[in-house]
């Protein structure tokens, strides 16, 4: 698929290129089994290039600018495996911001000086983010919540943005990581990172309330997660792709270069087609949503897409690399493990299609 981009869409790829170039496998390598498992100063330098702001209101001094844009920085931070939580902080950052007036922590927020994240997911199975098990009881400035969340990317995170339920239908909360009553307990990941539960007992936290959508601003944050995931698994499977061909264009076999046998072609073709219909996929999403207004059930389809060719498309490289690729020292591997940690976030391609099923309306 080829993007035809503004001069101003294309600036900002560049940039995000530019910024992912300080990046890398060997980057990503240091940082495992540390704590955080990011450099904050990245995440500040984000910040100040705007990109945490992305979808903020230009009226609270953010860019104010769209989903296609936001998927074009987060596509270079895939290919770079960038382990900064961008898309995860600008997405938090759009939330804070729905309500008339934004919450106080939205400029930290947006300049990388704090890093607020969601916490949505309440089991490994995908549950329908409208009907959490999580409670939250009281009025305005008495908001009290109690439940646990699951794989929450807490590394390094100052506050959450947790769904819960009242007596007024699901509400999304701000709650500060050091709130009484507010406690984690981390499992490390594949790529040596670290996922966390968070359980809440009689929380104090603030109401974001979605006055400028008619959407429920958890099922906004939601989508808005689905479509930042998948513009990340995008750049890691491009990236992969890429390393894979350099390596059939240099390896040779029984005095052949291999990528001149016909089997490894074959499988070559179908990486790109794989690639190719997901970056499809995105863009379109991406270009006929507005950050507030995402389409649930397409929000779910590319997810559901996208993931699941992250996870062939990574194991099929790892393949074509032979045995080296089986090795930790080389990079390709790295690729595999961070398809599979963002292709399981916030539900995997089973979770997402069936979450599509309901959304369009195809179950009986």
């Amino acid at each position: 698929m080829e993007l035809h981009l503004t001069s101003e869409q294309t600036l900002l790829r560049d940039s995000a290129a530019k910024f992912v170039a300080a990046a890398g496998p060997k980057v990503a390598r240091g940082f495992r089994g540390q704590d955080p498992s990011f450099a904050p100063a990245r995440l500040r330098q984000a910040g100040e290039l705007g990109w945490l702001g992305i979808l903020v209101p230009s009226s609270m001094n953010g860019l104010g600018l769209g989903l296609t844009e936001l998927a074009l920085v987060l596509e270079q931070a895939g290919r770079g495996l960038v382990c900064e939580p961008i898309g995860l902080a600008a997405i938090s950052a759009a939330a804070l911001g729905l309500g008339r007036t934004p919450h106080p922590m939205l400029p930290q927020v947006m300049t990388g000086a704090a890093l607020v994240v969601p916490a949505l997911e309440e089991s490994a199975y995908g549950d329908d983010p409208l009907s959490p098990r999580t409670r939250v009881v009281g009025k305005d400035a008495t908001l009290r919540l109690t439940g646990q969340k699951t794989f929450v990317c807490a590394d390094g995170a100052d506050g959450f943005l947790v769904s819960a339920g009242g007596r007024d239908g699901t509400a999304l909360c701000y709650v500060a990581r050091n709130a009484a009553g507010c406690t984690l307990s981390t499992t490390p990941t594949a790529d040596g990172r670290k996922l966390a539960t968070l359980s809440l007992a009689d929380v104090p936290g603030d109401l974001i309330a979605a006055h400028s959508s008619p959407r429920n601003a958890v099922d906004t944050l939601y989508s808005l997660a689905l479509l930042a995931l998948s513009s990340e698994l995008l750049g890691a499977m491009e990236m992969a792709q890429e390393i894979t061909l350099d390596y059939l264009r240099i390896r040779k076999q029984f005095g052949k270069l291999i990528g001149s046998f016909q089997a490894l072609q074959h499988q070559a073709v179908d990486i790109y087609i794989r690639i190719e219909a997901a970056r499809s996929l995105v863009y379109q999403v991406a270009a006929n949503n507005d950050a507030d207004r995402i389409d649930p059930a397409m929000a779910a389809a590319v997810k559901a897409k996208v993931s699941e060719d992250a996870m062939v498309v990574t194991k099929a490289c790892i393949q074509l690399h032979g045995a080296i690729g089986f090795t930790d020292e080389h990079d390709i591997g790295l690729y595999l493990k961070r398809a599979m940690l963002l292709s399981s976030l916030f539900g995997n391609a089973a979770a997402q299609r069936r979450r599509y099923a309901t959304a369009a309306g195809l179950t009986a």
